[in-house]
């Protein structure tokens, strides 16, 4: 009964939260107003496909795809003709890696990077409160952290190597789904209920640019060591299942974006003699290169087309990123590694179904919040990992977790402590 109340309480405080402060996005920060735009044209995207290991420099608030959509916010894909991920010495070639922008002055830097399949030393599942109430805030983010070995780091294809005195590697990868919109929309937990409002965008990060990010907005991180089963297999398969994932997702998400261009191309561009539109070519060029490659033979990873939007419960950052550990756990169990693993606590990888009152919540007011309170509850009940600070007691239940001392490890990151790449005062020179 108790805990009963508590849920309650929490999905009340939550939902007043995100009624009553609808000018805040996801980051922290107070909304702008309107803002100009400029859309990326189809010769500029397909430019950008024949330069794709160029680094590209866009402005945050400003370049936008068709429908408005943030450039800055695109998905990572996979080059899958560039990669060889099979073997020891397998790789993954990613595309729209966000490194080496700045946050202050508004300039997203995508990159293409180079993977080592098998360069994966630790992995974290990061959770990222997002707001101020209680110890560690009420509403989190959620993320998967993938750390290499110093000697197979990431390579970035657009820097020169050492051989010019540069260091075109980084050392960690961040992958964190989260809500596509457009420009100067902001995010609303509430409206995000609504599968049709937001697209899902898996963003991938270089470590230290997400953590930047993150601490301007005054977050921390509190992160978790997974232990998978394997060992260095488990950590591989982890990132195999996470890139794949993303992909999928990604190229259905943007090939949507692309149609939506064409449409808009084909009510306003010239007419050839027959009455067809001129130049929509480009448009159907780039959706047949986002076309799904049928990769990947599990269905599990293919997901199927209703469960490739944004979700605030069903598809949120924290369990999209949860769905990627159960779907590499259960692979390596059904090849038979197992060791660590309490298989009856161990989560199936399964994403949870839309339910009426979900769709309804999103157009309620505070009592009608509470009207439908019930209903959340037994979702809540059946599914407790919808809500992020829930799912490190999850992952520990099923033996996914690093022990030290007989206590699960747990390492908090802050700018103004002990961050993910030794102190600040290290590393700033001024």
């Amino acid at each position: 009964m108790r805990r009963t109340v508590y849920l309650l309480l929490v999905m009340l405080v939550v939902a007043a939260y995100f009624i009553w402060q609808p000018g805040r996005d996801d980051s922290g920060y107070e909304a702008e107003g309107s803002l100009t735009t400029r859309e990326i044209t189809a010769a500029q995207l397909l430019t950008r496909v024949e330069q794709r290991t160029r680094a590209l420099r866009l402005r945050t608030a400003r370049d936008v795809l068709p429908g408005g959509f943030a450039a800055a916010m695109a998905p990572l894909i996979i080059d899958w003709q560039a990669s060889r991920p099979e073997g020891p010495e397998g790789f993954i070639v990613i595309h729209n890696l966000n490194y080496g922008g700045n946050p202050v002055d508004g300039f997203t830097v995508l990159q293409a990077a180079r993977v080592p399949v098998y360069g994966v030393a630790a992995a974290e599942f990061t959770l990222v409160p997002l707001d101020n109430i209680g110890r560690r805030g009420l509403v989190h983010h959620g993320q998967l952290r993938f750390l290499f070995a110093e000697a197979k780091p990431i390579e970035l294809l657009d820097f020169s190597g050492q051989e010019a005195g540069s260091d075109p590697t980084i050392d960690d990868l961040v992958i964190s789904w989260e809500a596509w919109r457009p420009v100067g929309v902001d995010f609303n937990m509430m409206v995000g209920m609504d599968p049709e409002a937001y697209q899902l965008t898996p963003r991938a990060y270089a470590g230290g640019q997400r953590f930047l990010e993150d601490a301007l907005g005054k977050r921390d991180w509190y992160s978790y060591t997974l232990r998978l089963p394997g060992g260095t297999e488990g950590l591989a398969e982890l990132l195999r299942v996470s890139l794949a994932l993303s992909d999928g997702v990604a190229r259905h998400t943007v090939s949507k974006l692309f149609a939506l261009g064409a449409e808009e191309w084909a009510r306003h561009a010239p007419r050839a003699a027959d009455g067809s539109p001129t130049g929509i070519e480009q448009w159907q060029a780039l959706q047949e290169i986002v076309s799904p490659h049928g990769e990947n033979a599990d269905p599990r990873i293919n997901l199927p087309e209703a469960e490739q939007s944004y979700q605030t419960l069903l598809r949120s950052c924290a369990t999209m990123a949860l769905y990627s550990i159960n779907l590499a756990v259960d692979r390596l169990v059904n090849r038979g590694l197992t060791d660590g693993v309490i298989l009856e606590n161990r989560m199936l990888p399964e994403l949870a179904r839309q339910e009426p009152w979900m769709l309804e919540i999103t157009q309620s007011n505070l009592p009608g919040v509470f009207v439908r309170a019930p209903y959340a509850l037994r979702f809540l009940h059946r599914h407790p990992e919808a809500m992020p600070s829930n799912i490190p007691e999850r992952l520990d239940a099923a033996g996914l977790l690093q022990h030290s001392q007989g206590k699960r490890v747990e390492i908090h990151y802050s700018l103004h402590g002990q961050t993910p790449y030794g102190s600040l005062k290290s590393n700033l020179i001024r």
